[in-house]
């Protein structure tokens, strides 16, 4: 067998196009990475089979066999993913359509059906940059531009010659300075567009990261070892206290005693009937100004510090706050999405619908009866709803519960199994439990999910909130204080406390996250210093990822509108149409001078070049007058040195296509010059 394969090699020579597979293999990879594995081997399959085929081992297939893979590509793709008509979908569509189009290359001389295909690969590109505009995926489409741009310059220049690849790098570098002015201008002036680029579906059997609007004994701790960031943020102040950073999400109100869920959103607005906000939040003070970079979630949910009173952003247009004061984006967060909030952390909050507080005391039947009991025995044994809301938290602080990230599972009745068998949980457990006794209390209560606390990044000067950070707390309602947030978690003594809570930052900031074998040549300061250097380089890297998260994504509608106003503009479609295409002439006007130039530089110096030649002649014995024609002197300079004939015709020839056949390249003028200064009679 492989010695059938290295004598098919032995006799075919590698062809340019066999290059192709590989070129569109890269460029499929980051789709490839997150589809099944019956589209994953398809696609090898068929790239495959050409790069064998381009090999000379085996035949290209017919058009039966072409009809047949084109089948079994859309079988494939309706198993994945139906009919519906979704991003994943289209793309995937797109990929196996391009593949099954190299078997249609009969040889490296069909550049029709490779043009195509190298057109259809930089529209791929297209679509990942309107997906994602990640820095390193932005890097990646870069520098498969450049491959792709190398392949169209070596095709289109078949059968001729092709340049070697520095002169191919050079005259895509050319082109790319040339164009860059281009975008930067449009970058700059091109009206922007609120809302995503991209308004397709996505696929509903794409994998999400980040909390649910569900939640169950484990759901949480799930996150705690996640290091993904949810998003960062920059206050306009210092930040607030710790105690005030809960970043609010889904409220979760129904429960069966084992899985907590939301209740149907509806907007605050809705339920107002005539009130006005300020009814619904009152005393308020404490305010706090930041803006958050929010990653994609697939999710509506728009975080905020408890309790946002003020939103703007172009991205998020439509934001509202539900009934259950969860800050919500009218469509799903699939980009980078960056607002600005303005949020009051010192407020009392009063119930919104009628049936909110009724909703908040359903505790369910046949469920959870010791938690139950407990809960009816403080309310028979206290008047005072605060003494309740102090008994079940000082319930925590006394009892042995333990705060870790390893529970036990508890599936039947778990809040009867946390409260009196396991002791030993971690958030959702604790604000679960506790909001079942308070419901059994007679006290309205509700559990919340979101974040809790902040990362610093002293590079950059702004923080981070990641995966790890997902929390569960308690709101319980008082008539005299309404809502108010109560955190049980918070009541565990630090000595209760397992290691393995800390198990996610203390592998983030310690030395053996490196993943480097222990050096002992190395002494302590050695390895704190290249612990150190290690947190500098990656707070350095996520800095530059905020940046161009800042700079570049984020250049909104308003940054574009204040950049006129400071160039001195008024804002307005009018005045972006004038600067786009004022900018873009005066380009124009500026290459055209340039290349004006430079022809002229290049003229005058053959023409000098020219006239020392002339000048030889003349010291040798001739009488020429530069106003005589160059075919003119040619015949005359060859009768009178017939030894020197090649080198005149060399000269006079290279002069003739500079000067009047416009073919100004660089290598003929430098080989022009050369000849002249080498010439002797």
């Amino acid at each position: 067998m492989f010695s059938f394969i290295r004598e098919k090699l032995l006799k075919n020579t590698i062809g340019l196009h066999t290059l192709l597979p590989i070129i569109l293999f890269i460029i499929l990879v980051p789709h490839l990475s997150s589809v099944s594995v019956s589209f994953f081997l398809y696609i090898i399959f068929v790239l495959l089979w050409f790069t064998l085929h381009t090999l000379g081992i085996i035949p290209r297939p017919g058009k039966f066999i072409q009809f047949i893979l084109l089948l079994i590509s859309l079988v494939i793709l309706i198993m994945n993913y139906g009919i519906t008509f979704s991003q994943q979908a289209s793309l995937s569509l797109l990929s196996m359509m391009i593949c099954l189009k190299l078997l249609e290359i009969k040889n490296e001389q069909d550049r029709r059906n490779i043009f195509v295909i190298l057109f259809l690969s930089y529209f791929i590109l297209v679509i990942y940059f309107l997906h994602s505009q990640d820095l390193i995926l932005t890097l990646f489409i870069l520098i498969n531009i450049i491959l792709l741009t190398l392949m169209l310059s070596a095709f289109n220049r078949r059968p001729q010659k092709s340049l070697p690849l520095l002169d191919n790098f050079y005259l895509i570098g050319r082109l790319f300075l040339k164009a860059l002015p281009i975008a930067i201008i449009l970058f700059l002036f091109f009206p922007r567009i609120p809302g995503p680029l991209w308004s397709l579906p996505e696929n509903g059997q794409s994998s999400t990261t980040g909390l649910s609007d569900k939640m169950y004994p484990g759901s949480v701790t799930d996150l705690a070892s996640s290091d993904e960031i949810a998003f960062r943020v920059n206050f306009l102040g210092p930040p607030p206290s710790a105690n005030k950073l809960y970043w609010r999400g889904p409220v979760l109100s129904e429960t069966d005693g084992f899985l907590w869920s939301q209740k149907k959103q509806l907007s605050l607005n809705s339920q107002l009937h005539g009130r006005k906000f300020e009814d619904i939040i009152t005393h308020t003070s404490d305010s706090i100004a930041y803006t958050i970079t929010l990653e994609p979630h697939k999710k509506k949910w728009l975080f905020a510090l408890e309790m946002p009173t003020r939103v703007n952003g172009d991205t998020i247009r439509g934001n509202y706050l539900s009934s259950d004061l969860q800050l919500l984006n009218k469509t799903n967060i699939h980009q980078l999405t960056q607002y600005q909030v303005l949020s009051t952390t010192e407020f009392k909050l009063h119930p919104v619908i009628k049936t909110e507080l009724q909703d908040a005391l359903i505790f369910p039947k046949t469920s959870n009866p010791k938690t139950y009991q407990l809960g009816k025995t403080w309310q028979n044994s206290f008047t005072s709803k605060k003494e309740i809301v102090s008994t079940g938290l000082n319930y925590f602080k006394n009892k042995p519960f333990f705060y870790t990230k390893q529970p036990n599972a508890m599936i039947d009745n778990p809040s009867d199994q946390f409260l009196f068998d396991e002791k030993r949980g971690f958030c959702e457990h604790y604000a679960s439990s506790f909001v079942l006794l308070m419901r059994a209390a007679g006290i309205p209560a509700r559990v919340v999910t979101g974040y809790q606390g902040i990362e610093k990044n002293n590079v950059g000067n702004y923080y981070i909130v990641r995966q790890s950070n997902a929390h569960a707390w308690a709101e319980v309602w008082l008539e005299e204080d309404g809502w108010i947030r109560l955190d049980p978690t918070a009541m565990i003594p630090p000595h209760r406390i397992e290691p393995d809570i800390f198990q996610t930052n203390l592998e983030r900031l310690s030395f053996s996250s490196l993943n480097l074998p222990d050096l002992p040549k190395l002494s302590a300061q050695q390895k704190t210093a290249l612990y150190n250097f290690s947190q500098q380089l990656k707070q350095s890297m996520d800095n530059l990822k905020n940046n161009w998260n800042n700079w570049i994504l984020g250049y909104d509608q308003t940054k574009q509108n204040l950049l006129l106003k400071l160039m001195g503009f008024t804002t307005g479609w009018e005045t972006l149409l004038f600067l786009l295409i004022g900018s873009i002439t005066g380009l124009i006007i500026i290459f055209q001078i340039i290349h004006i130039y430079r022809n002229h530089q290049q003229k005058d110096i053959v023409y000098k070049n020219y006239s020392k030649f002339i000048e030889k002649l003349n010291y040798a014995g001739m009488s020429l007058q530069l106003s005589e024609g160059p075919e003119a002197i040619k015949q005359k300079a060859i009768k009178k040195f017939p030894k020197q004939k090649l080198n005149i015709l060399n000269i006079i020839d290279n002069y003739i296509q500079i000067r009047y056949a416009s073919k100004n390249k660089q290598s003929l003028i430098l080989q022009f010059i050369s000849d002249v200064k080498k010439f002797k009679t």
